[in-house]
């Protein structure tokens, strides 16, 4: 039975806002009617979830409590049903009712959640259908609150050490638009009245003021500094961006990307082996798992090649990103008899490997911000300074 939100008037006037169960919004605003509310808007939650994403932090919340009501012994509806008046859930708290509902009609977890959780990702999808199909929903739930965490930690940590960064930056752009729009323009009128001819690094930077101060500069500089962060934002947040084999070769961050990938088709690999999925296939959804659309469609070749009897550590060893170590792990797995063990140790290697790499890029930021930001100073610094230099030379002679 769909679930309809409602936003009604009792007898005194008061509004009133909650959620019924019915076959139409005719019954609902009948059984309002009856209960002595007015209906002024009935909808489903279809038509009424907003359209934010759902936040890392308020993934980790769901995923981790869903964990915990279902070890507790809730069917997985009314688990849903209690999460939806949880109001720290944001997003979510508008999406679950109509979830609950698909749930009742045969859709998994996984799916529902895909086609109408705003935010979340294929990686996140790919583990939760392991575990549904494992049978390990519970368990797979709060590993996933969990992972989830720790980057929200992570992402909590960059945004700290930027503020100060951001400050600076901030201001420095005030002071050189100052300089390069108001000051040098003045000192070039003062210099051009003198009979001095201008350092090339001085026309350069006065250019760029006069093409700044313009307003098809203006206009031109904003998109090309839109356009420039959305690419760089799809570029790390999209599995499915241009180059996605050469994100992991980067320097610097292609070893945070390659751990983080590692990390989730280990663990996912681990979780399914645990809940009896033939290797085969959990390598399949352990590519998905990865983020990664070009080690997706790599993973379904392995998976061929698992299945036509090829042996699992040769079809890892072939792909670059996988054969720096899971090839040992896997090795190990098969000689303890315990592949999913070893692969979920491996996993948790990976993940503290990508944590410590995430905090050496973040020791990194902030001085490589002001060296830039000094670097701009220095030339506006030079561009004032030269002509100064090159006047003082022509009166000493």
């Amino acid at each position: 039975m769909p679930t309809f939100s409602y936003q009604a008037y009792d007898a005194s006037g008061k509004s009133v806002k909650g959620r019924k169960e019915g076959l139409s919004v005719k019954e609902i605003r009948e059984t309002l009617l009856a209960e002595g509310l007015y209906a002024r808007r009935v909808q489903t939650v279809a038509q009424s979830r907003r359209k934010k994403s759902f936040s890392v932090q308020s993934r980790s919340m769901f995923f981790r409590e869903l964990g915990a009501l279902l070890k507790a012994g809730l069917p997985l509806d009314r688990a849903l049903e209690i999460l939806s008046e949880h109001p720290e859930l944001g997003a979510g708290h508008d999406v679950l009712p109509l979830i609950r509902d698909l749930l009742k009609e045969g859709q998994d977890l996984s799916v529902s959640l895909q086609q109408h959780l705003p935010g979340i990702r294929e990686d996140e999808v790919a583990v939760l259908a392991a575990g549904e199909a494992a049978g390990r929903l519970p368990e797979v739930s709060v590993e996933l609150a969990d992972f989830l965490e720790d980057e929200s930690k992570m992402q909590d940590q960059l945004k700290t050490a930027l503020v100060y960064p951001a400050v600076i930056i901030l201001l420095s752009v005030v002071v050189l638009g100052l300089l390069v729009g108001f000051l040098l323009p003045v000192y070039e009128k003062l210099l051009t009245g003198l009979g001095q001819d201008l350092p090339a690094l001085t026309k350069g930077v006065l250019f760029f003021g006069r093409a700044c101060r313009h307003p098809i500069g203006i206009i031109l500089f904003m998109v090309l500094a839109v356009g420039l962060g959305l690419g760089i934002r799809k570029w790390i947040r999209d599995p499915q961006s241009i180059l996605p084999m050469k994100r992991f070769k980067l320097p610097i961050i292609g070893f945070t990307f390659s751990s983080l990938a590692r990390a989730r088709f280990a663990r996912t690999i681990s979780l399914l082996m645990d809940g009896g999925v033939a290797l085969p296939e959990a390598i399949q959804v352990a590519g998905r798992a990865t983020g990664s659309l070009w080690l997706s469609l790599c993973c379904n070749e392995m998976s061929s090649e698992i299945s036509q009897g090829k042996r699992v550590v040769d079809a890892v060893s072939d792909l670059p990103i996988l054969q720096e170590d899971l090839p040992g792990w896997i090795r190990a797995g098969e000689a303890s008899g315990d592949l999913s063990g070893m692969l979920k140790h491996a996993s948790e290697s990976h993940q503290r490997a990508w944590s410590r790499s995430l905090v050496r890029l973040l020791a990194l930021v902030e001085p490589i911000l002001i060296i830039s930001v000094g670097l701009l100073i220095l030339i506006v610094a030079l561009a004032i300074l030269l002509p100064m230099l090159k006047m003082n030379q022509s009166l000493g002679r």
